[in-house]
């Protein structure tokens, strides 16, 4: 049966810890199951044993079912998850190509901003984040509490959402596409394109910027990427300064690669014609973003090994782990997207030679005109962007499905495992092994041998575990002999994580004794 045992609370505001005030309780088996948010987000549930009194003893199986029985009950709904993944998905792939896209307009194709379908572009990218935004918060709500949709739409689940650090991110992030709307549609052009250069030729140089527009334009977007920084994995484990500027850093160049390629193929590369010419022509908005995308896909490659190193742990947890086989399928689907990167710029140094070498021809009755044949088509082009959008909107979804994921290094830490160590002393060697070496229930194993290995029979073996860091302890450990060199303890209940103390005795007589200790790390 279910014991109501009210609120909780952080003991002396140590936000790691979770304590509760237990009512009186009767000798008996007792399952805690606990349901927290981790610092990046998360929600993360589980349960232990422990046993007050002369309780009937269970086996491991039996305690490891009743917790299975338990957990069963207390589970979240699925579906709430999946739905949550979805419109995070939704949510950051509009932040992605409205600031991108945004960026792509103000600096590399000013005159841009003129065209109907920029502007479509930009107001779905706006219309989906913001949409996807308001969802996010009851959801999240609902499956940080692991709830059913029904909790999504409770009143008191969406206000403590509001107190949560990822509502108030998306409260932020809301009040930000707010201004971002105003100021698209009232402040002065952000720039002023340059239709020519000296001698009437057409300018293929970077339009005159307004600073006020340009610097408004920049922190909206960096403020936009910092709502997704701060509710993502950069804001737990060590060196947390450097991860979210790194990660800052990360989005921005992700971004400005991905949202720019949205409107490069959504707007310029539509319907555009090879005829097309001036500073506005395909080729010429091409050249410049190929250049500023050169630069953005290495920023991302620096960037993302540190971000994908932080949180993953070990090499082991790239394959062992949810979290590293996503980031696996993430890298290679960048793979993909650089081959298809390279199609697209070889395309830009095919036209730039071209009209290189058409320029080059010297005026006369007796010069051919350049042949349009030799310029490589703008259907190629058009091909290769759409492959890199395709593979882009894979990549984003496989990123929100990383930013859902268990961190790799904490995959490995909660996993716990075998312990095993043996001890020597001056009258007998023990092996000890302890399986599983984490919170809840454990069978313990002690294998007795001389100091060279023989296995031999003591009067008696005695185990404890102590927690100093916490002053708890002694606690015994109920030991079975099942041959004369073999003591087990199939229930052994560990309440805490940290470095316990294994302390076990062997007495070979009335006043001989050996007395060793190891220290019993629990996740």
């Amino acid at each position: 049966k279910a014991i109501d045992i009210g609120g909780s609370e952080h003991p002396d505001g140590e936000r790691s810890s979770v304590a509760v005030a237990l009512p009186d309780l009767e000798d008996d088996t007792y399952v805690v199951v606990w349901h927290v948010v981790s610092a990046d987000s998360h929600p993360v549930s589980g349960a232990f044993t422990f046993t007050v009194g002369d309780a009937a003893a269970l086996s491991g199986a039996e305690t490891q079912s009743l917790v299975d029985e338990v957990l069963a009950g207390a589970g979240s709904d699925r579906a709430v998850g999946t739905a949550h993944g979805i419109v995070r998905f939704a949510a950051f792939a509009g932040v992605v190509v409205l600031v991108g896209g945004g960026a792509f307009v103000l600096g590399l194709w000013p005159a841009g901003e003129r065209r109907q379908r920029v502007r479509r572009i930009l107001a779905a990218a706006w219309w989906l984040a913001v949409g996807a935004t308001l969802l996010s918060i009851p959801l999240q709500g609902a499956y940080a509490a692991g709830g059913s949709f029904a909790d999504a739409l409770d009143p008191s689940v969406i206000g403590d959402e509001f107190g949560a650090r990822t509502g108030r991110a998306w409260l932020i992030r809301l009040a930000l596409l707010a201004v971002a709307a105003v100021a698209w549609s009232r402040l002065p052009r952000a720039l002023e394109p340059r239709s020519t250069a000296e001698g009437g030729q057409p300018n293929d140089q970077l339009p005159r910027q307004n600073p006020l527009g340009l610097a408004l334009g920049v922190a909206l977007g960096l403020g936009l990427l910092a709502t997704v920084t701060s509710t993502g994995h950069a804001t737990s484990g060590y060196l947390v300064p450097l991860a979210i500027a790194t990660d800052l850093v990360h989005l921005t160049a992700v971004s400005s690669w991905l949202g720019g390629l949205v409107v490069l193929l959504g707007a310029l590369l539509w319907r555009a014609d090879d005829a097309e010419a001036g500073d506005d022509s395909p080729d010429k908005v091409v050249a410049r973003f190929s250049r500023a995308a050169g630069v953005a896909v290495a920023v991302i490659a620096a960037t993302g090994v540190v971000q994908g190193w932080r949180p993953g742990g070990s090499w082991n947890a790239l394959v062992e782990t949810n979290y590293g086989r996503l980031l696996l399928v993430k890298v290679g689907l960048v793979a993909l997207i650089l081959a298809a990167a390279s199609v697209s710029r070889a395309w830009v140094r095919q036209r730039v030679n071209a009209r290189a070498a058409q320029l080059a021809l010297s005026p006369g009755p007796g010069a051919a005109p350049a042949s349009g044949a030799s310029r490589a088509p703008l259907s190629l082009l058009r091909q290769s962007v759409a492959a890199e959008v395709g593979l882009a909107v894979v990549v984003l979804a496989t990123t929100a499905l990383l930013v859902n994921a268990v961190p790799g290094r904490t995959a490995e830490a909660e996993g716990g495992g075998v312990f095993s160590e043996t001890l020597s002393g001056e009258l007998a060697s023990v092996q000890v092994v302890v399986d599983p070496a984490e919170v809840g229930a454990s069978e313990v194993h002690l294998y007795v041998t001389d100091p060279v290995g023989t296995p031999i029979a003591p009067e008696e073996v005695t185990a404890s575990l102590t927690l100093p860091e916490r002053d708890i302890g002694p606690l015994d450990v109920p030991l079975v002999s099942i041959t004369p060199d073999h003591y087990v303890s199939e229930r052994t209940e560990i309440p805490l994580s940290g470095d316990w103390e294994l302390e076990v005795v062997v007495r070979m007589s009335d006043i001989d004794q050996d007395r060793l200790a190891t220290e019993l790390p629990v996740p």
